[in-house]
């Protein structure tokens, strides 16, 4: 009888205890509220978004931007959910000293994969050109060509805009990073305005295999993608990779072995590659800058 007590008592112990981690994180997306708070919560035209400064914010000085997109998950408007894992990394003392940035994380309502744009017509040759992976979600339905994006990623440049006039950015040093939905947001971003991003790390993306991938083969790139992702098929990274590598792209891609949809949980805290592990880095071309730790990688880009 005794030892029957003994284990309901550890089971209500661990319960209460994982119940009071649980309520010490915001909702859906797992970063503690100390984290979150550190971030202020704002809105612009209808777009939650945190905001974050660096500490001891000089406005004499320019600092460096990172646009942080969420994925499917972060959708809504309760300015939190968009919160994953790696944004606590940003408001972590040791991190924020040796990488002093402004971050800006806005909450889109619907997807960061369309730039204000429609779906092109596409003729059944066209869609039978594409990769296996893309063909069997076109045979879908899953992108009509009466698909018109309400432009989410079109009000978040348009926040990046307005944060560039508030305050000292760095405009030469605007970055932009995503996970899953937040990695094709990245993708996208780029292919729709190249000129305005310094670096780019997408991590388990895509973009839709009509879009011409020349237009930012000059664009730093850093991309993640586990090989046994279930969720967004591995050959959406692989194939661009290899569009980078026929047109001599700066593209780096990081192969994650055996990893599924979390590669996030490797590419926001990548400081080199394991041979063991199978987490391997491939370059496009000898424009790569090969330094292994990401972040240091992200904050030597500029652009020229």
């Amino acid at each position: 009888m005794k030892h029957l007590l003994r284990l309901l008592f550890l089971f209500l112990l661990s319960t209460s205890i994982a119940f009071a981690q649980n309520q010490n994180r915001n909702k859906g997306a797992g970063i503690p509220h100390e984290a979150l708070n550190a971030y202020q919560a704002l809105d612009f035209e209808g777009m939650p978004y945190r905001f974050l400064l660096p500490e001891n914010y000089d406005s004499k000085k320019n600092y460096p931007l990172i646009l942080n997109l969420h994925g499917r998950g972060g959708i809504g408007d309760d300015n939190e959910t968009q919160m994953r894992n790696w944004t606590e990394l940003f408001v972590d003392k040791a991190w924020r000293k040796k990488y002093p940035c402004i971050v800006v994380a806005p909450q889109s309502w619907d997807s960061w994969s369309l730039f204000n744009e429609r779906i092109p017509e596409l003729t059944s040759d066209e869609i039978a050109s594409f990769g296996p992976a893309w063909k069997k979600r076109f045979d879908s339905g899953r992108y009509p060509t009466t698909t018109v994006s309400t432009g989410s990623l079109s009000m978040a440049f348009l926040l990046v805009d307005k944060i560039s006039r508030d305050y000292s950015v760095d405009t030469k040093r605007i970055y932009v990073m995503g996970h899953s939905m937040g990695g094709a947001g990245s993708w996208n971003a780029i292919w729709a305005a190249p000129e305005r991003f310094a670096a780019a790390i997408p991590s388990a993306g895509g973009i839709g295999p009509w879009k011409d991938k020349s237009r930012f083969k000059s664009v730093p790139i850093w991309t993640f993608h586990g090989d046994a992702d279930p969720t967004v098929p591995f050959s959406f990274s692989s194939e661009i990779f290899d569009a980078m590598k026929e047109d001599g792209g700066n593209m780096k891609f990081t192969v994650l072995k055996d990893v599924k949809h979390n590669a996030s949980n490797y590419a926001f805290y990548y400081k080199g590659d394991d041979q063991e592990k199978g987490y391997i880095t491939h370059e496009s071309s000898d424009r790569c800058d090969p330094t292994p730790n990401v972040w240091d990688w992200l904050f030597k880009q500029k652009l020229k």
